[in-house]
């Protein structure tokens, strides 16, 4: 069940629906986002909150696309490295059990 969290970005409140337990998150990303609008605002030009909002938004999801690409090449890393062991894992079996038993 959800309920609504008020949250405050750029001197405006809002009311934002939040799945219950979450509430703590939502308020850490709102703080977060704030610092950010905030950041903008101070140190550019740009005084209309909209234009604000969607550079932060776009650097956000740059930022967002970044970590997937880094996320993506770990893993695919990763998955190469598991790779790698088990064939050197079966490997080492198969030598194992081609020697002459003593």
């Amino acid at each position: 069940m959800s309920h609504t969290v008020e949250v405050v970005l750029l001197g405006r409140s809002y009311r934002v629906a939040c799945p219950q337990g979450q509430e703590d998150d939502l308020r850490a990303a709102a703080d977060e986002l704030s610092k950010r609008l905030q950041t903008l605002k101070d140190n550019s030009r740009i005084s209309n909150p909209e234009q604000i909002a969607m550079l932060v938004g776009l650097n956000l999801c740059y930022e967002l696309q970044a970590e997937q690409h880094k996320n993506t090449d770990y893993s695919e890393n990763m998955n190469q490295r598991i790779r790698d062991l088990q064939l050197t894992i079966e490997h080492a079996l198969l030598d194992q059990s081609q020697k002459p038993q003593e």
